[in-house]
């Protein structure tokens, strides 16, 4: 019996591929190109295409200086807003809240000025 079949030889790791500054811009610009894909750039090189789309997003397209990723300005910027109230509620609102039931449906009247009670109410409802 051949017992080459059964014995595996470990597999060669492959090093990490380090690629200059300006071999990144040439691939960054050759994307740029009108007509032209980020895959089919990245097939040429026999690089990954999230990697070159990686590139794209370091570098900027305006002068071409690497930026560190962890320093580009977010799409989002949260400001501080406090939501003031124009006009006072008045408390003799009655909410009316009609729950489908199996027999009856149930009603509840709730005044505004209770509003945290009845969020408190329908969330044991929900559980």
């Amino acid at each position: 019996m051949n017992m080459d079949i059964y014995s595996a030889t470990p597999p060669v790791a492959k090093k990490r591929r380090k690629y200059s500054k300006e071999f990144k811009l040439s691939i960054v610009n050759a994307c740029k190109n009108p007509n032209t894909s980020i895959a089919s750039v990245a097939l040429q090189h026999s690089i990954n295409a999230n990697l070159v789309s990686r590139w794209i997003r370091i570098f900027s397209h305006h002068d071409g200086a690497v930026q560190d990723p962890t320093h580009v300005n977010p799409a989002f910027i949260a400001l501080p807003y406090t939501a003031a109230i124009s006009q006072p509620i008045d408390e003799r609102i009655t909410l009316c809240i009609t729950v489908p039931h199996t027999n009856n449906d149930i009603q509840l009247k709730w005044q505004t000025s209770e509003i945290p009670a009845l969020a408190e109410l329908l969330k044991a409802l929900a559980t």
